[in-house]
This record gives structure tokens, C-alpha cells and sequence, in this order.
């Protein structure tokens, strides 16, 4: 089995954090998530972050770790998922792909609207380092 590297970033801010509302015409339309994509062949995860965070959001990670793995089948890709949890970036945040965002607290949220991966990490994140 194949498995393709994600990248996730938890960007934290007051106490939340970031999620994207997956817009229309991609898969898995409507589905809310933490920011990231899909690594390019050989490229390294974490520059992969970067780099996703940059043409969706705009934004360019300072200050960031790789916190855990997940892995997840959907229909169309098997995705094993680094989560990053994301203390400082530079820019300003701007939905550059037409997608929604909000900054919700990963407690309350209810994780039916997320995608599977995501759903399991919004009760363990770790705010206490912001």
C-alpha cells in the first residue's frame, strides 16, 4: 500500500486554532481541516508545510514542530498526515484558494464537519505551549 505524505499545520493563536473549510471542486469538498497538502516526491514534509501554508494561506511558518503521525484512508489517497503545531508565522492570513476559515477552540468544536484525520487531533491538541 502507498501512502502519501501530508502536511497539517495547527496554527495557534489566543487559545485556537486555524481550520479551512475545503472549497468546491477539490476532493472532499466542504470538509473543514487544518491548512496543509500534500508533499511533493522527495520533498521533505516539513518543507512541504511551508510551502503549502504559503499558496493557500499566504502565510510562511517561523516557529513550528512536528507534534504527531497520523494515518487515514479515503477514497482517493491514503494519507499519512504530519501534524505540525504552528506558534509564530510571518504574513497575513488570506484564504488565497477561495476557501473559508475560522479560528475555533479545538475543545468545542464538534468533529463530524472534519476530515477523519483531523477529527481524532482536535481533542488532543495541545494549546498549553502557545
Amino acid at each position: 500500500m502507498i501512502w502519501t505524505k501530508v502536511a497539517a499545520g495547527i496554527v495557534i493563536r489566543d487559545g485556537l486554532v486555524l481550520a479551512v473549510k475545503r472549497p468546491e471542486g477539490k476532493a472532499l469538498a466542504g470538509f473543514w481541516e487544518f491548512p496543509g497538502g500534500k508533499a511533493e516526491p522527495d520533498e521533505p514534509v516539513d518543507k512541504a508545510l511551508v510551502r503549502e501554508l504559503n499558496e493557500e494561506l499566504g502565510i510562511i511558518p517561523v516557529d513550528f514542530r512536528l507534534w504527531t503521525l497520523v494515518k487515514k484512508k479515503y477514497g482517493h489517497i491514503n494519507a499519512h498526515v504530519h501534524f505540525y503545531l504552528i506558534y509564530r508565522f510571518e504574513g497575513i492570513i488570506s484564504p488565497l484558494e477561495n476557501q473559508e476559515i475560522a479560528w475555533i477552540d479545538p475543545g468545542k468544536a464538534s468533529g463530524a464537519e472534519f476530515l477523519k484525520a483531523d477529527r481524532e487531533i482536535l481533542k488532543k491538541v495541545d494549546l498549553s505551549h502557545e
